[in-house]
């Protein structure tokens, strides 16, 4: 049997494990329960791929996020690895060839969502495959106060009565004490060999200022460092506008955000690898699954939602090693424009009672009707019909979908399709005089290239962000001009799919879920409060601060963020200012340090520190009467 280092080398091309990955695949290889706690970049996936590659049957493996599997499997199967997935939308007869595959096929990893092992059937035919290793990614979502919870989660511990004698490994990238606790108490692992490393990255020089002009800010950065690049931003729209002004600058940049076409994603990830462009410039839909070492900057230009994101995401930068910035730029009022946009985004149970009401009402749910159908609509007319915000109507489907009530998935690609039939002249001349129409063609004519040649995507939430007009009018105008035969429009059609997990009851169902609600609520309050204290805090060490919120202690100062720059700056200050007044005081007669102390009011201890500095630096001396006095 090959050992573990002989398959990180075939596999991986890595000449060797960090730390401390090989401690946790020899505890897994021992059969023992095993928790992993690795931060971003800790290489948490070799930890169950590898032992479970070096023993015989089937990695069953546990993960929340489509993407995130869908990326494992085809890296796996990438290196020759065997891997498969059973995904929410799968049909029956998909299902059934998985399983036939890791019964018959020699399949090594199986990827599930915990929604899907909470079918009783599906659980049955797990219980047919060999188990080798249980691995549940993502684990803090198991714990209420983890920032992620999902109630699924908390149903796996059903896995320990069918697989008595198979290990699990629990991993996650980010938990305090009482998330750890929370993990191995509902997973039940027995006697878990814990493994933690710490959150401290000192190659990363954290900053957050506060600027005029980010663009001049960013220009200035990218001026010191010019190798790779990631610069977050607050929207679509952000995107490509702080792209475009890259670019203009003369440096090398692409935009990358949730509604770009899957080929046109793949296209500019691609570049971006192979340093063809060197600058990102995204939503945070860019970097889950990205593992490129030699990032020097990660820039956020919008705050982030919490710090265990920010954490991830600034994480991205140094991978190597070597020094990288982690810096977040704010400007004006914008501090107290994301609390505002943060608050919007909450709902409360009277809120989530009258979106389910809704969304029943709105396909057409009979009472007592709509168990474990499906149904397809477009979001953004459901929430123009019902004058919802769009974020926070979301946020709420979202809601109802990790407690279980409903299955929805939404596709971002399904858009508004357009065609300009007419020269870019003939298009002004036909929308001259209406200033609202022409804001929407002048920024489709310069977002959208090629919309002369074919038919092209839009994506009316980014057109209705830039030109700051409601969707519904954005329509309205695309229908106007379609009718004068200046343009091609084909409506959007269906982008959300519905699975109702329990009949229309009103609000009955919702009820076990208020309590989680109140919770979330006060949850994401408190992580939203700790990443506006990283921001505002300019005292404090920003190392100090972002280890005392995953429980770690750092007693020093990290010496190299912008608090402690900083304090480095102000205490120079302050300590010319200390030896200006002892030499002054020195100038005409020489003086004990009780002396000192009187003529200039100050402490004696600081009269002590600024006397050492200027002995160190041989300005003055002691004479025989234990004075001091200038040195000449």
């Amino acid at each position: 049997m090959q050992n573990a280092l002989d398959i990180l080398q075939k596999y991986w091309k890595h000449q060797s494990f960090r730390e401390p990955q090989l401690e946790i695949i020899n505890s897994v290889l021992k059969n023992n329960d095993t928790f992993a706690l690795l931060p971003t970049g800790g290489g948490k996936s070799v930890c169950f791929q590898i032992p479970a590659l070096m023993m015989p049957g089937v990695c069953l493996v546990i993960s929340p996020l489509i993407a995130l599997i869908e990326d494992q499997v085809k890296n796996l199967n990438n290196k020759g690895i065997k891997a498969t997935a059973i995904f929410g939308g799968s049909s029956m007869s998909d299902i059934d060839a998985v399983f036939d595959n890791c019964l018959f096929g020699n399949y090594k990893f199986l990827y599930i969502s915990p929604e899907r092992l909470q079918q009783t059937w599906i659980l049955e035919r797990i219980e047919n495959l060999r188990i080798n290793l249980i691995a549940i990614d993502e684990a803090h979502c198991i714990s209420q106060w983890g920032h992620d919870f999902r109630p699924a989660y908390l149903q796996l511990s059903k896995l320990k009565d069918i697989f008595t004698d198979t290990p699990t490994i629990a991993l996650t990238a980010s938990a305090n004490k009482r998330v750890i606790n929370d993990i191995c108490t509902i997973l039940r692992l027995k006697d878990p060999k814990i493994f933690t490393k710490s959150f401290y990255r000192s190659n990363i020089i954290y900053g957050v200022y506060k600027v005029e002009s980010k663009l001049n800010t960013l220009e200035k950065i990218l001026k010191k460092n010019t190798a790779p690049t990631i610069i977050y931003a607050r929207n679509r729209r952000e995107t490509q506008m702080y792209s475009d002004h890259l670019n203009n600058l003369g440096y090398s940049a692409t935009f990358f955000h949730g509604g770009l076409p899957i080929n046109e994603k793949k296209k500019r990830l691609q570049s971006w690898l192979e340093e063809k462009t060197l600058i990102m410039v995204s939503t945070n839909a860019f970097g889950m699954g990205i593992d490129k070492h030699n990032v020097k900057n990660v820039v956020h230009i919008q705050i982030p939602e919490n710090i265990e994101n920010y954490y991830q995401e600034s994480g991205r930068a140094g991978r190597n090693n070597q020094k990288a910035f982690a810096t977040i730029l704010i400007s004006g009022n914008e501090l107290a424009e994301c609390e505002q946009t943060f608050l919007k985004g909450l709902f409360d149970k009277e809120y989530l009672k009258k979106i389910y009401r809704k969304l029943n009402n709105f396909l057409k749910i009979a009472y007592g009707e709509g168990f474990n159908t499906t149904h397809s609509f477009n979001f953004n007319h459901f929430c123009l019909h019902y004058k919802f915000n769009y974020k926070q109507a979301f946020n709420a489907l979202q809601f109802l979908d990790r407690q279980g009530i409903i299955k929805f998935t939404h596709d971002n690609n399904n858009k508004t399709k357009l065609l300009f039939t007419v020269n870019s002249g003939e298009l002004l001349d036909a929308v001259d005089g209406n200033e609202r129409e022409e804001s929407i063609l002048y920024f489709i004519l310069r977002y959208y290239q090629g919309i002369h040649e074919f038919e092209t995507d839009l994506d009316l939430n980014l057109i209705s962000e830039h030109v700051d007009l409601p969707i519904e009018f954005i329509v309205k105008s695309l229908e106007s001009w379609n009718e004068m035969g200046i343009c091609e429009y084909t409506p959007e059609v269906n982008d959300m799919t519905i699975v109702f997990n329990e009949a229309w009851e009103e609000d009955r169902p919702l009820y076990r879920t208020f309590p989680f609600l109140e919770q979330q609520n006060t949850l994401k309050t408190n992580q939203f409060k700790s990443m506006l204290f990283y921001i505002e805090n300019t005292d404090i060490c920003k190392n100090k601060i972002l280890l005392k919120y995953f429980d770690e202690v750092f007693l020093e100062d990290c010496g190299s963020c912008s608090a402690c720059i900083e304090k480095s700056r102000a205490q120079k200050l302050d300590n010319h200012r200390l030896k200006e007044q002892i030499l002054l005081n020195l100038a005409d007669n020489p003086a004990t340090i009780e002396e000192l102390s009187l003529k200039t009011q100050m402490d004696q201890n600081d009269i002590i520190l600024g006397i050492q500095l200027l002995l160190e630096e041989n300005k003055i001396i002691v004479n025989n009467k234990n004075q001091y006095t200038l040195l000449i």
